[in-house]
């Protein structure tokens, strides 16, 4: 991952290409710094800087933006200039809103806004056709916003820490999603259209309210790790037993007291979590996992 990796600084033509000035305790970004035309990293993280530096939006070579950890509220329009931009780490900041053009970032592949207040995203969005990770954790959002749906090219989403109350069916038109990470919000159900998205192999939906799981969710044949762990679960579907690839399985903190007897077929299941349930006996399918030498905590 790119994020918070520390740049080397070095000279090009005496035109600085890669741009370190983490950690010093900066309020302002000294635009002398940024006069040349061959930046191409540039990185700010962990400074008191309060206002974003105009000038670097003319570095159209820029591929590497970290600003992360400072004291940002507003993000000008004029970002959306640097075209060749691949990684933009605004996380850990107090932004309200992105700019509306965010969309003309067209190379841009990971996005990180984690920890803001940001309870919008802008309609644009769906022009970033090359981006793969998307981090929103830690903001306000009371849905995932349906303009996120139409970026096909995301593998990772993460929106923990929000206030999201519900996932559109919609979801599944996120085809090429691998990790899917919704832990900590106010979510009650998983809509059956989530049973479609195959490419899924990291779901983590901890620490919400979910009473309802769709019939067909082991058609999520590519699933590796599942952590339903403090959740309203009172029953699983027969279907469980499809999740060929599930090696953990973090079902703690439910209100389950039985378990289907197709999770006889978890074969290449490791990890095992039933702690704090209702079983009043270890369930016959759970006795042949641990004789197989799967790890059971209940």
């Amino acid at each position: 991952m790119l994020l918070h990796q520390h740049l080397n600084e070095f000279y090009d033509d005496s035109e600085i290409v890669h741009l370190n000035q983490d950690g010093l305790k900066l309020n302002v970004i000294d635009e002398q710094m940024l006069s040349g035309t061959k930046l191409k990293t540039a990185s700010f993280y962990n400074n008191n800087i309060n206002v974003f530096p105009d000038a670097i939006c003319n570095h159209k070579n820029l591929q590497v933006l970290n600003i992360s950890c400072n004291k940002l509220k507003i993000i000008p329009e004029s970002i959306c200039k640097l075209s060749s931009l691949k990684m933009l780490d605004l996380g850990h900041n107090e932004i309200d809103n992105l700019p509306n053009g965010i969309g003309d970032l067209e190379s841009l592949q990971y996005l990180y806004i984690s920890d803001n207040n940001i309870s919008l995203i802008p309609g644009s969005f769906h022009k970033l056709r090359n981006i793969i990770y998307l981090n929103l954790t830690d903001n306000l959002l009371g849905e995932i916003p349906d303009v996120v749906f139409k970026v096909n090219s995301l593998v990772e989403l993460r929106l923990y820490n929000n206030k999201i109350t519900h996932i559109d069916e919609k979801i599944s038109h996120l085809s090429n999603l691998r990790e899917l990470h919704l832990m900590n919000n106010h979510i009650r159900r998983l809509p059956d259209e989530m049973s479609l998205m195959k490419s899924i192999t990291v779901m983590d939906v901890s620490n919400n309210f979910i009473s309802d799981i769709p019939l067909d969710f082991g058609n999520l044949t590519s699933l590796r790790e599942l952590n339903f762990r403090f959740n309203k679960l009172n029953e699983l579907p027969d279907s469980f037993g499809l999740l060929s690839e599930l090696t953990t399985l973090d079902l703690r903190a439910n209100n389950l007291s039985t378990l289907p007897d197709s999770f006889i077929d978890l074969y290449n299941l490791k990890k095992l979590d039933l702690r704090w349930n209702s079983f009043s006996e270890v369930p016959y399918a759970v006795s042949i996992l641990m004789e197989r030498g799967c790890l059971v905590h209940m």
